[in-house]
């Protein structure tokens, strides 16, 4: 297990190297640096989570609800910072599935010949 486990820390080290990785911790310190950037953020995060939650609880959700979220949202599209996350994150997100399922294509079985 020793031995899978220092694959592991070595294939973390190769990720934390690679140009996606390092693309998503300075759109994240840009956001961080950028109040305006980092309370939209922050506000949207807090307003989904509101909905989320209203719509798993099956209660209505209110026209001033729905209106602070559409707000957010054109307010996080129109900020480049944001975008900027955005983008970094689906690089990365990409990138970590296809090194998931690179580990998932080596643990199937093999097709038997014949």
């Amino acid at each position: 297990m020793e031995k899978i486990i220092e694959m592991a820390k070595k294939l973390g080290e190769k990720v934390r190297e690679h140009e996606r990785y390092l693309a998503l911790r300075r759109a994240e310190k840009k956001v961080m640096g950028d109040e305006a950037a980092k309370k939209v953020q922050d506000d949207l995060e807090r307003q989904l989570t509101k909905v989320y939650k209203l719509e798993k609880e099956q209660k209505p959700i209110e026209v001033e609800d729905k209106h602070e979220l559409a707000r957010l949202q054109e307010a996080a599209r129109t900020s480049p910072e944001l975008q900027e996350l955005l983008k970094a994150q689906a690089d990365y997100f990409e990138l970590m599935n296809n090194v998931n399922n690179a580990i998932l294509l080596a643990l199937a079985p093999e097709k038997e010949e014949g």
